[in-house]
C-alpha cells in the first residue's frame, strides 16, 4: 500500500481520534491571544488559522491525519475588503445618504449567504486528507433560500397564524376566550418554532453535505423534516420543567415583596434580610434557567447530529455514525464551563480539547476505506471579488 493511501485495509469500522492535548494547544492559544491583543485585532485571521491547523493536524482517521493550508493573509484581505465596505456604509450614514445605505443593505442581504458559501468553499479547498482535498460548491439561490428566505417565510406565517388565533379567541370578549387564545398561541408558537427549526436543520445539512466532495467523491444526505421537527419539539418540551422550577422559586418571593410593599410593617433588618434572600433566590433561579437552556440545546444538538450522520454517505459505499450521548455532552459542557470559570479562562484549551476529543471519538466511518479511489479534483481557489470577500467569512467553521 502506498504512502498516499494510509487507510487501513481489513477494518470496516473506523473512529476519528484526536491526538492533541490541552497542554499542546495552550501555547498556541496563549500566543494567539497575546498577538491579537498587541496588534489590536489585526492578527486575528492568523490566530484563527493557527488554531484550526492545530486541531486539523491532530485529527486522525485510520492512521491518516488531516491538514489545513489556509493562510491568515488570504483571510485578512477578505476582512480588509469587508472593512472598507463598512466604512463606506458609515460615511453614507453620517452624511444621511439614505438611498445608498438602503442599496448596500439590500445587496448585503442578497449576497451574504453566497459569500458565506464562498468562505466555506475556501476552507474545504484548503483541507486535505491522504493527499486529497475537499471541495464545496453550492448554488447561490439555494444558499439564500436555506439561510434567509425559508426561515423568514416560516416566521412570518407563524406570526400571522398566532395573530389570527389570538384575535379570534379574544373576539368573544370573555376571560375564557382570552385564556384559550393565549394557550392556543403558545401551542402554535411552540409547534411553529419546532417546525421552523426542523425545516432549517434538514435544509442546512442538505446544503452542506450534498454539495460536499472528497476528491471526486460526493457526499449525500437526506433528512426527514418530520423527524427533525419532533427532535426540536422534544427539546423545547424539556424546557418546561425548568420553567416550572423557576416559577416555584420566584413567584413566592415576588408575592412576599408585593405584600411588604403594600402593607409594610417590616423592620429595616427584616427588609435587608429579605433583600439578600431575594438576590440569592434570583441567582439560583437564573442558574436553573441557564441549565435548562443548556439541556435543551444539548438534546437538540446531539439528536440532530446523530440522526444526520446516520443519513449521510460518501460515494464508494462509505457511511457514517455518531454515538454522542446527551448526558455526557451536557456534563462536558457544564464541567468545562465551571473549569473555565474557576481558572478565569485559562483552562479553555483543555476544555476545547476535551469536547473535541469526545465528539471525534464518537464519530464513526463504516466501509472499506482502502478501496476508495484517491483521485483528487482539479479545482483551485479563485481570486474573483466574490471569492476574496467570501474569505472574510471564513471565521465561520465548516462543522457537521
Amino acid at each position: 500500500m502506498s504512502d498516499d493511501n494510509k487507510f487501513l485495509a481489513g477494518n470496516k469500522t473506523h473512529a476519528f481520534s484526536f491526538q492533541g492535548s490541552g497542554g499542546g494547544y495552550f501555547p498556541v492559544w496563549l500566543v494567539n491571544i497575546l498577538l491579537t491583543v498587541f496588534t489590536a485585532g489585526l492578527f486575528l485571521p492568523w490566530a484563527m488559522v493557527r488554531a484550526r491547523r492545530y486541531f486539523y493536524e491532530n485529527t486522525e482517521l485510520a492512521s491518516a491525519r488531516f491538514s489545513y493550508h489556509a493562510t491568515g493573509g488570504a483571510i485578512f484581505v477578505g476582512w480588509l475588503c469587508l472593512a472598507i465596505l463598512y466604512v463606506v456604509f458609515v460615511i453614507n450614514a453620517v452624511y444621511e445618504n439614505t438611498f445608498l445605505m438602503l442599496c448596500m443593505v439590500v445587496l448585503f442581504i442578497a449576497f451574504a449567504p453566497f459569500l458565506i458559501m464562498q468562505g466555506l468553499r475556501y476552507q474545504l479547498l484548503m483541507t486535505q486528507l491522504n493527499g486529497m482535498r475537499f471541495s464545496f460548491k453550492a448554488s447561490p439561490l439555494r444558499a439564500w433560500w436555506v439561510m434567509l428566505g425559508c426561515p423568514l417565510l416560516i416566521a412570518v406565517l407563524i406570526f400571522v397564524v398566532i395573530s389570527l388565533v389570538f384575535t379570534l379567541a379574544g373576539s368573544s370578549a370573555s376571560l375564557t376566550g382570552i385564556i384559550v387564545g393565549i394557550v392556543l398561541s403558545i401551542v402554535v408558537g411552540l409547534g411553529g418554532t419546532a417546525l421552523m427549526q426542523g425545516i432549517y436543520a434538514a435544509q442546512w445539512y442538505g446544503l452542506l453535505v450534498n454539495n460536499l466532495q472528497y476528491g471526486k467523491h460526493r457526499f449525500a444526505i437526506n433528512l426527514n423534516v418530520k423527524t427533525c421537527t419532533f427532535i426540536y419539539l422534544k427539546a423545547m418540551l424539556l424546557f418546561v420543567p425548568f420553567i416550572v422550577i423557576v416559577m416555584v422559586m420566584v413567584v413566592p418571593m415576588m408575592t412576599q415583596v408585593l405584600q411588604h410593599s403594600l402593607y409594610g410593617g417590616a423592620s429595616e433588618e427584616a427588609m435587608l434580610s429579605a433583600g439578600l434572600s431575594m438576590l440569592s433566590t434570583v441567582f439560583m433561579a437564573y442558574m436553573v434557567y441557564l441549565v435548562g437552556i443548556l439541556v435543551c440545546f444539548s438534546f437538540a444538538f446531539v439528536k440532530v447530529r446523530n440522526y444526520a450522520y446516520q443519513q449521510m454517505s460518501l460515494e464508494g459505499g462509505i457511511t457514517f455514525r455518531s454515538t454522542v450521548s446527551v448526558g455526557t455532552f451536557v456534563w462536558l459542557i457544564l464541567s468545562n464551563f465551571m473549569l473555565c470559570g474557576i481558572t478565569l479562562g485559562l483552562a479553555w484549551p483543555w476544555a476545547k480539547v476535551r469536547l473535541t476529543r469526545y465528539l471525534l471519538e464518537n464519530t464513526h466511518v463504516d466501509g472499506e476505506l482502502d478501496n476508495l479511489a484517491l483521485v483528487d479534483h482539479d479545482e483551485q481557489p479563485r481570486n474573483d471579488p466574490a471569492s476574496v470577500l467570501g474569505r472574510g467569512f471564513s471565521v465561520l467553521p465548516f462543522a457537521l
